[in-house]
């Protein structure tokens, strides 16, 4: 079986946050994870809103494999997506989503 790790951050107003634990798990495939992170995004929210807490960013990223120990990030070979949490709820991004953005956001600098 496959071997996700879900990273969280924290979504912030100030000094205020509101924050997940990271986890590392075994889902049954890319599915079943992405599946898993939504209810993690969905909870954070939730969290933020019984906090009285705004997003200024905050997401969960979902990455393939046990790599707990590693410094992830979005340009991680291992990077699957993420999910962008504000108080509209949460929206996914696929790796590929997320670099083509990130390219037109480069090439408008």
């Amino acid at each position: 079986m496959p071997v996700y790790t879900i990273v969280t951050t924290t979504a912030t107003q100030g000094k205020e946050e509101a924050e997940i634990n990271s986890l590392t798990d075994e889902f049954i495939d890319a599915s079943e994870a992405i599946g898993y992170s939504r209810r993690m995004a969905e909870e954070m929210i939730e969290i933020a809103a019984q906090a009285e807490i705004d997003f200024d960013y905050s997401n969960i990223g979902v990455f393939e494999g046990d790599l707990i120990d590693e410094d992830l990030t979005p340009e991680h070979p291992s990077f699957k997506g993420l999910w962008v949490l504000d108080s509209q709820g949460p929206e996914y991004v696929t790796a590929e989503e997320f670099a083509a953005e990130e390219a037109e956001e480069g090439e408008e600098a």
